[in-house]
Protein backbone atom coordinates (compact mmCIF):
# COMPACT_ATOMS: atom_id res chain seq x y z
CA UNK A 1 0.00 0.00 0.00
CA UNK A 2 2.61 2.58 0.78
CA UNK A 3 4.93 1.58 -2.18
CA UNK A 4 1.87 2.10 -4.62
CA UNK A 5 0.96 6.04 -2.43
CA UNK A 6 4.62 6.50 -3.63
CA UNK A 7 4.01 5.80 -6.93
CA UNK A 8 0.93 7.89 -7.16
CA UNK A 9 2.89 10.87 -6.01
CA UNK A 10 5.23 10.56 -7.96
CA UNK A 11 3.53 10.26 -10.92
CA UNK A 12 1.52 13.28 -9.78
CA UNK A 13 5.04 15.20 -9.18
CA UNK A 14 5.75 13.83 -12.92
CA UNK A 15 2.73 14.91 -14.32
CA UNK A 16 3.31 18.78 -13.48
CA UNK A 17 7.18 19.19 -13.68
CA UNK A 18 5.37 18.46 -17.59
CA UNK A 19 2.63 20.74 -17.56
CA UNK A 20 5.56 23.54 -16.23
CA UNK A 21 7.80 21.70 -19.27
CA UNK A 22 5.21 22.35 -21.77
CA UNK A 23 4.50 25.76 -20.23
CA UNK A 24 8.17 26.96 -20.71
CA UNK A 25 8.24 25.60 -24.41
CA UNK A 26 5.27 27.34 -25.39
CA UNK A 27 6.55 30.72 -24.04
CA UNK A 28 9.63 29.66 -25.61
CA UNK A 29 8.28 29.27 -28.69
CA UNK A 30 6.20 32.87 -28.75
CA UNK A 31 9.31 34.65 -27.86
CA UNK A 32 10.72 33.22 -31.09
CA UNK A 33 8.17 34.54 -33.42
CA UNK A 34 8.50 37.95 -31.82
CA UNK A 35 12.45 37.15 -31.90
CA UNK A 36 12.02 36.58 -35.76
CA UNK A 37 9.86 40.05 -36.50
CA UNK A 38 12.37 42.13 -34.91
CA UNK A 39 14.88 40.61 -36.76
CA UNK A 40 12.23 41.33 -39.79
CA UNK A 41 12.08 44.89 -38.93
CA UNK A 42 16.02 45.18 -38.61
CA UNK A 43 16.65 44.02 -41.84
CA UNK A 44 13.85 44.45 -43.94
CA UNK A 45 14.02 40.42 -44.79
CA UNK A 46 10.24 39.42 -44.92
CA UNK A 47 11.02 35.89 -45.16
CA UNK A 48 12.26 35.88 -41.88
CA UNK A 49 9.02 37.57 -40.84
CA UNK A 50 7.33 34.14 -42.50
CA UNK A 51 9.09 32.03 -40.36
CA UNK A 52 7.34 33.11 -37.22
CA UNK A 53 3.74 32.53 -39.25
CA UNK A 54 4.62 29.29 -39.56
CA UNK A 55 5.33 28.11 -36.08
CA UNK A 56 1.77 29.38 -35.15
CA UNK A 57 0.36 25.70 -35.66
CA UNK A 58 3.20 24.36 -33.01
CA UNK A 59 1.97 26.68 -30.19
CA UNK A 60 -1.78 25.89 -30.68
CA UNK A 61 -0.67 22.52 -30.71
CA UNK A 62 1.07 23.04 -27.14
CA UNK A 63 -2.29 24.72 -26.16
CA UNK A 64 -3.91 22.04 -26.59
CA UNK A 65 -1.17 19.20 -24.40
CA UNK A 66 -1.40 21.80 -21.41
CA UNK A 67 -5.47 22.27 -21.26
CA UNK A 68 -5.38 18.46 -21.35
CA UNK A 69 -2.98 17.71 -18.85
CA UNK A 70 -4.07 20.35 -16.56
CA UNK A 71 -7.99 18.92 -16.53
CA UNK A 72 -6.27 15.84 -16.01
CA UNK A 73 -4.12 17.04 -13.22
CA UNK A 74 -7.61 18.68 -11.54
CA UNK A 75 -10.04 15.66 -12.43
CA UNK A 76 -7.48 12.93 -10.70
CA UNK A 77 -5.07 13.67 -8.26
CA UNK A 78 -6.85 16.48 -6.14
CA UNK A 79 -4.49 18.94 -6.46
CA UNK A 80 -4.43 21.89 -2.84
CA UNK A 81 -3.59 25.33 -2.18
CA UNK A 82 -0.52 26.66 -4.40
CA UNK A 83 -0.45 23.77 -6.61
CA UNK A 84 -3.95 23.74 -7.64
CA UNK A 85 -3.95 27.54 -7.81
CA UNK A 86 -0.68 27.02 -10.42
CA UNK A 87 -2.75 24.46 -12.60
CA UNK A 88 -5.74 26.34 -12.40
CA UNK A 89 -4.02 29.26 -14.22
CA UNK A 90 -2.33 27.17 -16.68
CA UNK A 91 -5.42 27.21 -18.45
CA UNK A 92 -5.78 30.42 -19.28
CA UNK A 93 -2.42 31.47 -19.36
CA UNK A 94 -1.53 29.16 -22.43
CA UNK A 95 -4.34 30.72 -23.59
CA UNK A 96 -2.89 34.09 -23.39
CA UNK A 97 -0.14 32.51 -25.16
CA UNK A 98 -1.88 31.10 -27.97
CA UNK A 99 -3.30 34.35 -28.73
CA UNK A 100 -0.11 35.91 -28.70
CA UNK A 101 1.13 33.68 -31.31
CA UNK A 102 -1.90 34.53 -33.49
CA UNK A 103 -0.80 38.15 -33.03
CA UNK A 104 2.73 37.50 -34.07
CA UNK A 105 1.75 35.57 -36.85
CA UNK A 106 -0.90 38.23 -37.73
CA UNK A 107 1.96 40.75 -37.64
CA UNK A 108 4.17 38.48 -39.85
CA UNK A 109 1.87 38.21 -42.33
CA UNK A 110 1.38 41.90 -42.45
CA UNK A 111 5.09 42.23 -42.95
CA UNK A 112 4.99 40.19 -46.07
CA UNK A 113 1.97 41.65 -47.90
CA UNK A 114 2.94 45.37 -47.40
CA UNK A 115 3.96 46.60 -50.73
CA UNK A 116 5.82 49.85 -49.79
CA UNK A 117 8.58 49.74 -47.68
CA UNK A 118 8.27 50.77 -44.00
CA UNK A 119 9.80 54.75 -43.34
CA UNK A 120 13.30 54.39 -41.29
CA UNK A 121 11.28 56.47 -38.01
CA UNK A 122 8.50 53.75 -38.19
CA UNK A 123 10.38 50.77 -38.82
CA UNK A 124 12.78 52.19 -35.41
CA UNK A 125 10.00 52.82 -33.55
CA UNK A 126 7.85 49.61 -34.41
CA UNK A 127 11.57 47.58 -33.27
CA UNK A 128 11.62 49.26 -30.06
CA UNK A 129 7.92 48.77 -29.09
CA UNK A 130 8.45 45.06 -30.36
CA UNK A 131 11.61 44.90 -28.14
CA UNK A 132 9.64 46.51 -24.88
CA UNK A 133 6.91 43.83 -25.71
CA UNK A 134 9.26 40.79 -26.33
CA UNK A 135 11.29 42.18 -22.73
CA UNK A 136 7.91 42.36 -21.17
CA UNK A 137 7.13 38.48 -22.21
CA UNK A 138 10.58 37.38 -21.31
CA UNK A 139 10.33 38.67 -17.75
CA UNK A 140 7.07 37.08 -17.32
CA UNK A 141 7.83 33.99 -18.31
CA UNK A 142 11.12 34.43 -16.14
CA UNK A 143 8.19 35.00 -13.18
CA UNK A 144 6.38 32.10 -13.67
CA UNK A 145 9.99 29.87 -13.87
CA UNK A 146 10.43 31.59 -10.40
CA UNK A 147 7.12 31.59 -9.11
CA UNK A 148 7.92 35.20 -8.66
CA UNK A 149 4.93 37.73 -7.88
CA UNK A 150 7.24 40.58 -7.43
CA UNK A 151 8.49 40.73 -10.69
CA UNK A 152 5.37 39.51 -12.03
CA UNK A 153 3.65 42.79 -10.46
CA UNK A 154 6.27 44.69 -11.60
CA UNK A 155 5.80 43.56 -15.59
CA UNK A 156 1.91 44.18 -14.25
CA UNK A 157 2.57 48.02 -13.52
CA UNK A 158 5.54 48.44 -16.45
CA UNK A 159 2.53 47.88 -19.25
CA UNK A 160 1.63 51.83 -19.46
CA UNK A 161 5.30 51.80 -21.35
CA UNK A 162 3.95 49.66 -24.02
CA UNK A 163 0.31 51.89 -24.33
CA UNK A 164 2.99 54.89 -24.49
CA UNK A 165 4.49 53.92 -27.67
CA UNK A 166 1.15 52.37 -29.06
CA UNK A 167 -0.21 55.90 -28.58
CA UNK A 168 2.53 58.24 -29.79
CA UNK A 169 3.14 55.88 -32.86
CA UNK A 170 -0.73 55.96 -34.05
CA UNK A 171 -0.91 59.59 -33.38
CA UNK A 172 2.23 59.61 -35.90
CA UNK A 173 0.47 56.92 -38.34
CA UNK A 174 -2.84 59.29 -38.20
CA UNK A 175 -0.55 62.40 -39.04
CA UNK A 176 1.25 60.77 -41.84
CA UNK A 177 -2.08 59.90 -43.61
CA UNK A 178 -3.68 63.05 -43.63
CA UNK A 179 -0.49 64.56 -44.65
CA UNK A 180 0.77 62.55 -47.46
CA UNK A 181 -2.94 60.40 -48.84
CA UNK A 182 -0.62 58.42 -50.90
CA UNK A 183 0.72 56.57 -47.86
CA UNK A 184 -2.67 55.45 -46.30
CA UNK A 185 -2.41 52.15 -47.04
CA UNK A 186 1.19 51.40 -45.83
CA UNK A 187 0.10 53.20 -42.33
CA UNK A 188 -3.04 51.26 -41.98
CA UNK A 189 -0.46 48.07 -42.12
CA UNK A 190 1.68 49.83 -39.38
CA UNK A 191 -1.71 50.40 -37.38
CA UNK A 192 -2.71 46.82 -37.19
CA UNK A 193 1.09 45.90 -36.45
CA UNK A 194 1.22 48.73 -33.60
CA UNK A 195 -2.01 47.36 -31.95
CA UNK A 196 -1.64 43.29 -32.43
CA UNK A 197 1.60 44.74 -30.27
CA UNK A 198 -0.46 46.54 -27.50
CA UNK A 199 -2.52 42.94 -27.45
CA UNK A 200 0.68 41.10 -27.20
CA UNK A 201 1.22 43.24 -24.47
CA UNK A 202 -2.00 43.27 -22.70
CA UNK A 203 -1.59 39.32 -22.66
CA UNK A 204 1.82 39.33 -20.85
CA UNK A 205 -0.23 41.83 -18.31
CA UNK A 206 -2.79 38.90 -17.98
CA UNK A 207 -0.27 36.48 -17.40
CA UNK A 208 1.20 38.49 -14.47
CA UNK A 209 -1.72 39.02 -12.73
CA UNK A 210 -2.17 34.77 -13.05
CA UNK A 211 1.28 34.65 -11.79
CA UNK A 212 0.54 37.03 -8.50
CA UNK A 213 -2.74 34.91 -7.57
CA UNK A 214 -0.84 31.67 -8.58
CA UNK A 215 2.05 32.63 -6.02
CA UNK A 216 -0.13 34.56 -3.25
CA UNK A 217 -3.69 34.03 -3.84
CA UNK A 218 -4.47 37.28 -3.59
CA UNK A 219 -5.81 39.65 -6.58
CA UNK A 220 -4.69 42.76 -8.55
CA UNK A 221 -6.94 46.13 -9.30
CA UNK A 222 -8.83 46.07 -12.00
CA UNK A 223 -7.20 49.15 -13.35
CA UNK A 224 -3.41 49.25 -14.04
CA UNK A 225 -1.98 52.78 -13.41
CA UNK A 226 -1.99 54.97 -16.07
CA UNK A 227 1.72 57.23 -17.40
CA UNK A 228 0.37 60.14 -15.64
CA UNK A 229 0.41 58.77 -12.32
CA UNK A 230 3.53 58.30 -11.70
CA UNK A 231 4.82 61.50 -13.72
CA UNK A 232 6.04 59.14 -16.96
CA UNK A 233 5.96 61.17 -20.48
CA UNK A 234 5.52 59.47 -23.75
CA UNK A 235 8.98 57.93 -25.42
Amino acid sequence: MMQQRQHIVQRYEDELLRLRSLMEQMGGLVEHQLSLILASLAGNDTRTALEAAQQDSAVDALEHEIEALAIRLLALRGPMAVDLREIIACIPMASALERMGDYASSIARRLNQMDQPIPHTARTALHEMGRLVLDHLRRVMNALERKDAREAHAIWQADQLVDQYGNAMTGDCLKQMTHHPQTIRLHISLLFIIRNLERIGDHTTNMAERIVFMVTGTTLPSARPHAHDDGLSPP
